[in-house]
Order: structure tokens, then sequence, then C-alpha cells
């Protein structure tokens, strides 16, 4: 039964951690997140550019506005 409660608040834990880090994401502007990539990109070249790539894949682009 501990495990199971420990199992639960870890996972607990981890969803308010991912969901903590979805808003600050959203909070940064274009410039921003390009900066954040690039780093990522330097900090991890073996294994970033792969997760960017499946990541990118999974989402539709936005429209691009009409000017």
């Amino acid at each position: 039964m501990a495990d199971t409660e420990t199992n639960a608040r870890e996972s607990n834990s981890r969803e308010a951690a991912a969901e903590l880090r979805i808003a600050r994401v959203r909070a940064l502007g274009s410039h921003d997140l390009v900066a954040v990539v690039t780093y990522l990109l330097a900090r991890y070249p073996d294994t970033f550019p792969a997760l960017l790539d499946d990541a990118l894949s999974s989402v539709s682009p936005k429209a691009q506005a009409e000017d």
C-alpha cells in the first residue's frame, strides 16, 4: 500500500513539474524560444536534434499570419 501511495505522490509531483515547465515555455516570446532551442542544440548535440525532430513531427505548425 505504501508503494502505491509513494508512486501516486511521485506521479503527481512529476505532473506538477511538467505543467510548470509548460507554463514557463508558453510565457516565452519567439526570440526567447529560439534562444532556448539554440542553447539545447548546443548543449546536447548528440541527443537533442533527434528529440526536437520527433517533437516537431508530432505537432502541427501554426498557420502563417496573412499580411
